[in-house]
């Protein structure tokens, strides 16, 4: 009883171990402010670029370059120059980690399908955990966890601030 009891606590702390170490800080692009112009030279051309209009509107497209007045983008095909004194802020569209994404949920999935089937069991199962049920079950959830990881890992993009301008 006492073995299963140290395997069981091992085992939840390797997965709780694994989805807290996935987790990261993403790094900024570089050290300089938001509202430093010249942070857009560090993006590469043909990056998905999100502009912010101070009229409202927004502007998606990819970087086609950038001079010291204005930002030049490709908008369904067709060059677009943006001029610096309209922009309000300039996000670049990264795509979200989709292996990342599909670990995490198969591990949180693996974890939710062992808990249930330890759940289920009598207390006297619980010597034996070659019980074929909670196996089933921890696949079963690592499998549903792996493709809602997929899903969402696949769907959208991450947003991240390039250039915010100074609000008067």
């Amino acid at each position: 009883m006492r073995i299963a009891r140290n395997k069981i606590t091992i085992s939840v702390a390797l997965v709780a171990a694994l989805l807290l170490s996935s987790a990261t800080v993403s790094a900024q692009l570089s050290t300089a402010p938001t509202n430093d112009w010249s942070r857009l030279n560090a993006v590469t051309a043909g990056s998905k670029l999100s502009v912010k209009l101070k009229s409202g509107k927004t502007v998606d497209g990819k970087l086609s370059g950038v001079s010291d007045t204005a930002l030049s983008l490709t908008v369904k095909g067709k060059p677009v120059d943006v001029k610096r004194e309209d922009v309000l802020s300039v996000y670049q569209i990264k795509k979200k980690s989709v292996a990342k994404a599909t670990l995490i949920g198969l591990g949180v999935g693996a974890g939710a399908g062992l808990a249930i089937g330890l759940a289920g069991r009598s207390k006297d199962d619980l010597v034996n955990l070659n019980n074929p049920v909670t196996a089933g079950l921890t696949v079963l959830g690592a499998a549903a966890g792996a493709l809602t990881g997929f899903l969402i890992g696949r769907s959208g993009g991450k947003r991240v601030l390039i250039y915010q301008a100074v609000q008067p």
